[in-house]
């Protein structure tokens, strides 16, 4: 992957849902009222939210690869267990693109680009930027603004927010500009505050420490910007399209005007599960795979400081390359040293796959399965290869649990559903299709796939109960949004 520094915009949206009452471990600030729910409720945040995660999945920007998903996922959530929270749930993904960016979006969706991830340092300069998103989502700092701008609609957000969201997560110039504009004839119906950043700084902080990373994560990365962008980089963009103070004004923020709490490092952190994080993001993220092996060899050959990182980079490069022997000769080298990484093993058996040995393949799965038998990345992986060349039934058994714990996650509706086809159990394939294209954003197939799934004989009381629940919130929402929507559903 291209590497490009650009002064860092957090949280080019910074939307928030109100808090419930939280825990009595969670940072609390005054209530001074929430305008926010007059005009701009759950309801509308959460359409709002997948709307334009809908329009990042169509250009083909968000990085659905378990494994990243799941490890940014576990810094996320244990920053989020001390935020002020509201009954929808985080949910944290990875932005094809090279640039340095990470933004909030409504209904608690935070985006991280890979080439932040590839900036960062240390877990807890990431796990800054996830905090300092975090908070703008605990103070709910744009669905404020949204609430108290009378002229701002609801349309005219969702068209400003989600050309920001793209043009931070674009790789297209031209595209970048063009909803850069858009995002520019919307600012000054929004205006992103230094009150706002400051108090995402300081919230930020103290959820890094209460959560055990070092808080001194956040400004170092800010300081870490302002080393590497040039004076020309840094003058390219114009601050108010940006919505942040440039990043040599965040490190005089943060480091002078916010008390930075103590650390308090509670559990160890695998510094080797964030160095194999960034391995991954490098050789996923890669246009040129053939430059990368080389420079991996040489890297390996002179002798790497993260020497099972950059092995583990060059087997997923080599059998991106469908070089599978030897990616798997390094796979086993890692193993040696490393024999229960969930990473190496995963990888291993899909090797053992691509090479069409699927008895050993299985047999690595089932070891797999011993370890970690909740893992969300191994369910995944485990269940993709059991529902197009195993068993899809032991499949369904792997996902069923997560479809609970994960309500937003797209790969693991569209897993499911394969899954649930494929071992002819049509009435969970057109339920878990309807939740796909609903978190898709497309209430109109998601409608269909419900009244499909009604009309399939031999239903249960519960599912057709289900499904009947489900189809009536469904076309309740149409009828909102256009009303002549549900009609062309009606039977």
């Amino acid at each position: 992957m291209s590497h490009r520094l650009l002064p860092l915009s957090l949280s080019l949206m910074l939307a928030l849902t109100p808090a419930a009452p939280s825990a009595a471990q969670s940072i609390r600030l005054p209530d001074m009222g929430d305008p926010s729910q007059v005009d701009f409720g759950p309801d509308e945040e959460q359409k709002l939210g997948l709307e334009i995660l809908r329009k990042l999945r169509e250009r083909d920007l968000i990085l659905d690869d378990p494994y990243l998903t799941e490890y940014l996922n576990s810094i996320g959530q244990s920053i989020v267990t001390y935020a002020d929270q509201n009954s929808a749930p985080y949910t944290f993904f990875i932005v094809r693109d090279a640039d340095i960016n990470a933004f909030a979006l409504p209904y608690n969706f935070i985006g991280v680009n890979a080439g932040l991830l590839l900036a960062t340092g240390r877990e807890d300069e990431l796990a800054g930027v996830l905090a300092h998103e975090i908070a703008h989502v605990s103070q709910r700092h744009i669905v404020r603004a949204i609430a108290e701008s009378k002229r701002m609609t609801l349309p005219l957000a969702a068209a400003m927010l989600a050309g920001a969201a793209l043009a931070a997560a674009s790789k297209q110039a031209g595209q970048a500009a063009m909803m850069g504009s858009l995002a520019a004839s919307a600012q000054h119906q929004i205006s992103f505050t230094r009150a706002n950043e400051q108090e995402a700084d300081r919230v930020g902080m103290q959820l890094l420490a209460k959560a055990g990373y070092d808080p001194k994560g956040m400004s170092d990365f800010f300081a870490k910007l302002e080393r590497q962008a040039s004076g020309e980089a840094r003058n390219r963009i114009p601050e108010m399209l940006l919505t942040h103070p440039r990043p040599q004004n965040r490190v005089a923020d943060t480091q002078d005007r916010v008390e930075i709490p103590p650390l308090r490092r509670t559990v160890p952190r695998d510094r080797k599960a964030y160095d194999l994080a960034k391995a991954r993001t490098l050789a996923l993220g890669t246009d040129d795979n053939q430059t990368l092996i080389r420079n991996l060899e040489t890297v390996l050959d002179k002798g790497s400081a993260h020497e099972a990182a950059d092995r583990y980079g060059y087997a997923l490069a080599l059998r991106q390359a469908g070089r599978y022997d030897e990616a798997q000769a390094q796979i086993a080298r890692l193993l040696k040293s490393d024999s229960d990484r969930l990473a190496f093993r995963l990888e291993a058996a899909e090797l053992a796959l691509a090479q069409g040995d699927r008895a050993q393949a299985w047999r690595l799965f089932e070891d797999i399965r011993q370890l970690y038998p909740d893992d969300f990345t191994l369910a995944i992986s485990y269940g993709r290869a059991l529902t197009t060349q195993g068993d899809p039934k032991l499949a369904l058994k792997l996902l069923q649990p997560h479809l609970r714990r994960r309500p937003n996650d797209l790969t693991l509706y569209a897993t499911y559903a394969q899954a649930a086809q494929r071992t002819g159990d049509l009435a969970a394939t057109h339920a878990t299709m309807a939740e796909y294209h609903y978190l898709n954003g497309e209430l109109l197939p998601a409608i269909e796939q419900l009244e499909l799934g009604l009309k399939n004989p031999g239903l249960s009381p519960n599912q057709e109960a289900q499904l009947h629940a489900r189809l009536k919130q469904f076309k309740a929402e149409a009828d909102v949004l256009n009303p002549s929507l549900s009609k062309q559903t009606a039977p």
